[in-house]
Parts: structure tokens; sequence; C-alpha cells
């Protein structure tokens, strides 16, 4: 039995959302740190296939989570081109988050909590973009996205890299 579409979409912005603290709170246990990252990833992509799997079966499901003004809403709906974008979003986190690990530890980098939680944010906005209903919230969660990946491209604190 396959589960439920809605539950799952709420599911995958808020494991990167929800990992964000567990991340900061160990942040002085790196390996836990690093676990909670890796075991977040794990999980987004598990709830992605579980979504694809109702895209392919032709589910199109959708749901508001805030009406802003009338005919103004925040809403998630799955298209298959938003899971193809999910699917390759949250399949590169693993991968990303383990290239990362290696090299930010071999390299002694600074602020590496910061890193991650910036980039488990970055993966709640990729995944709000994926499955954007409409145009709005495709735009808020593309601004987010812009917020939240500055401190990633900036991360060295150089003037260089605050220059883009």
């Amino acid at each position: 039995m396959m589960p439920a579409p809605e539950p799952l979409m709420l599911g995958a912005l808020a494991l990167p959302l929800a990992a964000t603290p567990l991340i900061v709170a160990a942040r002085r246990w790196p390996n836990l740190r690093e676990a909670v990252t890796l075991a977040t990833a794990a999980a987004l992509l598990a709830c992605v296939l579980a979504l694809w799997r109702a895209v392919a079966a032709g589910a199109r499901p959708g749901l508001v989570l805030l009406q802003v003004l009338p005919g103004l809403e925040l809403a998630l709906r799955l298209e298959p081109l938003g899971m193809l974008f999910a699917l390759v979003a949250s399949g590169l986190w693993i991968v990303n988050s383990l290239y990362s690990i290696g090299y930010m530890r071999g390299n002694g980098e600074a602020n590496q909590t910061r890193f991650y939680v910036c980039f488990a944010l970055s993966l709640a906005a990729a995944m709000g973009i994926a499955f954007a209903g409409n145009l709005f919230t495709l735009f808020l969660f593309y601004e987010l996205l812009t917020l939240v990946t500055y401190p990633l491209v900036t991360h060295h604190g150089s003037d260089k890299a605050r220059q883009g």
C-alpha cells in the first residue's frame, strides 16, 4: 500500500528544517553532526522516492499551506518535472554531504556547523521549488534559496568570496 502523498510532501519540506536544530545542537560533536546530516539526507531521498511512486502511478496531489489573500496561496503540487528535480536534489544531497564531510575535515575548515545548517535549509528550499503549486510559491522558495545559499558562497569569509 502506498502512503498518502500529502504528508510526504510536507515531510520532504520538514525533514531538512527539522535537521537544522539537531545539527546546531551537535556542533561540538562532529561525528554526530555529520551523522544527522547523512541520516536526514537518506530520509529525504526515501521520502522523495515514495512520492515518485505516487506520481508514476498518475497521482497529481496538491496541498494549500496558506491562503495569503483571496486567490493568492502558498501551495504545493506534485508533478513529474518537479519530482525529477526533487529526486536529483535529494540524491545529490547524499553525495555532496559525503564529499563535504571529507573536504571540510581534510582542510580543517572553520564554521562547519553553519555550512551544514545552510545546506539543509537550501535543500528545504529546493524541495519547496520542486513542489511549488503556483508562481507565488515558486518565487517565495526561490528567494529563500538565494538567502540561505549566500553563506555557502561566502563560506571562507574572504573579501573575494563576499564579492561573488
